[in-house]
């Protein structure tokens, strides 16, 4: 049976629509396996406003990190600064009150000038361990305070055996080492410290004693039962030479 030419020609695009739809079918699938799209994702406004307020709260403290630390040095260098004007506005006023004080007395000496009506004389001597205050105060450079201060460090220590010992720790901020020619010192009336039978405790009130030398002097005391010399107690490690020599005149052994 044969088919007209239309027919045939008709037979054959519907094979050719037929082989092209096979061919889509066949390959579309294979290709989106080898390359699939991405699918979006879905993100809520709530959340991406919740990121970028932690992006800009973590920006915000290491802004504030950065700043506190620039503050702290700024304030540290302000202090610093600060610091040392304060010494060296000390240090000249010292100067400047010195230099004044040396300017004065040149000053008064030259035009002849007694500084008060009842100074003492320059070669006028007073004993340290019979004086008050009111006569110490009659030495130019010795105050109320100053004059205090001498008398009731000479009830500590029993007496002074030399002016010298004005220079102690107590006076070292003062000027007393040109001062020290118009003293002397009555070694007969210093109060001594006996020793033998003295308590710890008591040692312990001498200026020139510390209360672990004085517990070894009461201890070295009860081994002995007596103390006769100030060779024993040389052999105590807590007192060193110099130790014993600024004792030797307030130790008694009887």
């Amino acid at each position: 049976m044969l088919f007209a030419k239309e027919q045939r020609i008709g037979a054959a695009i519907l094979c050719g629509i037929a082989l092209v739809a096979w061919l889509v079918v066949a390959i579309w699938p294979a290709r989106n396996e080898e390359s699939p799209l991405p699918e979006p994702s879905p993100v809520s406004p709530k959340k991406s406003w919740e990121e970028r307020k932690d992006s800009i709260r973590i920006a915000d403290s290491l802004r504030y990190a950065q700043w506190a630390a620039e503050r702290e040095q700024r304030y540290d260098s302000f202090r610093m600064a600060d610091s040392l004007r304060r010494a060296e506005w000390k240090k000249e006023r010292l100067k400047w009150r010195d230099s004044a004080r040396v300017a004065d007395s040149l000053w008064l000496d030259s035009v002849g000038i007694p500084y008060f009506t009842s100074r003492v004389k320059k070669d006028t001597i007073l004993d340290l361990n019979h004086c008050d205050t009111s006569e110490l105060m009659l030495i130019r450079g010795i105050g109320h305070y100053t004059a205090a201060q001498i008398i009731r460090y000479r009830g500590h220590l029993g007496g002074y055996y030399a002016p010298s010992q004005l220079t102690d720790e107590l006076f070292e901020k003062l000027s007393l080492d040109t001062l020290l020619y118009h003293f002397t010192a009555d070694t007969t009336a210093i109060r001594k410290l006996r020793i033998n039978s003295c308590s710890a405790e008591h040692l312990a009130r001498h200026p020139y004693l510390r209360y672990e030398q004085a517990k070894a002097i009461y201890d070295l005391r009860r081994k002995r039962i007596k103390i006769s010399s100030l060779e024993e107690l040389r052999s105590l490690p807590q007192l060193t030479d110099d130790d014993l020599r600024r004792l030797a005149p307030y130790i008694s052994f009887e």
